[in-house]
């Protein structure tokens, strides 16, 4: 379904929820690269616990899927990192992921997942800037959606490294409302 749309996919992130042998099996099979940030389960956490500060490896992990009373065989790479120090949080942290690239570079494993943060922070952006409309009239909504989009990008070009996009919305909104007063 997603194939005729897109032309290429660098690499597809995914949530912990995820994770699961029938999607590890689809994205392969269709050529899709895939990272998957891996539940702590039992078998990760002994990994884990194997392993010293700062570790990084990889292993091949084989498995099997039970599907339609047909045992399907599949292959990923599961990436361990043990105690890694994010800058940002001044902790450190365990990560355990699932991939099907063959060349991964382990340095840069945590903050291309992180990126997929990034993503839902900028629906949740979007979320923030949209406007309810109970017209039905396809014009009126469009420019709704255009308007919002304009507020989103102004923030991004001139204010995202100063203020947070709900603030800036909050100081737009009272900047409005002053105008309007002078103006009455």
């Amino acid at each position: 379904m997603v194939k005729p749309l897109v032309h290429s996919i660098k690499l597809s992130l995914f949530d912990r929820g995820f994770y699961s042998k029938e999607l590890m099996l689809t994205l392969s099979n269709a050529g899709y690269p895939y990272l998957i940030f891996v539940p702590k389960n039992k078998k990760v956490q002994k990994e884990l616990a194997q392993m010293v500060e700062n570790e990084k490896k990889m292993i091949n992990y084989q498995f099997k899927l039970n599907k339609d009373k047909t045992i399907i065989r599949g292959e990923t790479t599961l990436a361990f990192l043990k105690q890694i120090f994010d800058k940002r949080n001044k902790k450190s942290f365990d990560w355990a992921f699932a991939t099907n690239q063959s060349a991964i570079d382990m340095d840069y494993i945590v903050p291309t997942y992180k990126g997929r943060w990034r993503i839902e922070t900028g629906f949740r952006v979007q979320d923030e800037a949209h406007i309810t409309s109970k017209s039905k009239d396809a014009r009126i909504r469009f420019f709704f959606f255009v308007y919002e989009r304009v507020l989103q990008l102004l923030w991004v070009v001139l204010y995202k490294e100063e203020v947070s996009f709900k603030k800036f919305l909050l100081d737009l909104y009272e900047l409005c409302v002053e105008r309007n007063r002078k103006s009455e």
